[in-house]
């Protein structure tokens, strides 16, 4: 039995929407070849962009898990701007407390949804987190920018 990648994809004003899931395919052997639909004409569809973006999203994830700061923090983009126009620096302080101070860190990603326009891509997900005695799950949204190798966040925002 063959393993293959399934995306599903849609383009709309050229931005391009896609959910990937691993299914399982019998083989099969056309006998002839199928004229290509509409669909299948346009650009193909960017799935090592879109794994890329989801494990950007992922292992900041595990960072934040792992209660690495270091690593949770290099995942942000050095243009990102933390909420309410808040300092950089003191945002940067604020959250090391926030994870040093905590014993126990678990952050879920659920419906996870990646959107990539160019160089910019968009993560919707369910966040599930729990520390310590406190569990809260919302949506959160990830804007991200590739820069260099690396799909960096350069905006989050909770709730939608």
């Amino acid at each position: 039995m063959n393993r293959s990648l399934t995306t599903t994809s849609l383009l709309a004003g050229g931005l391009l929407l896609a959910t990937a899931a691993f299914g399982a395919t019998p083989p099969t052997t056309p006998t002839t070849p199928a004229a290509p639909a509409a669909a299948e004409t346009a650009a193909p569809a960017p799935t090592v962009g879109i794994a890329e973006v989801e494990a950007a999203v992922r292992a900041w994830a595990a960072a934040w898990s792992a209660r690495d700061a270091d690593r949770y923090l290099a995942a942000y983009a050095p243009d990102f701007t933390p909420a309410r126009n808040q300092d950089r620096k003191r945002w940067e302080t604020e959250r090391r407390a926030r994870i040093a101070d905590k014993s126990s860190i678990s952050v879920g990603i659920e419906d996870l949804v990646i959107s990539i326009n160019g160089q910019a891509a968009s993560a919707r997900f369910k966040q599930v987190y729990r520390a310590d005695k406190v569990k809260e799950t919302g949506r959160k949204t990830l804007e991200l920018q590739r820069v260099g190798n690396q799909w960096l966040i350069r905006k989050e925002s909770a709730g939608g």
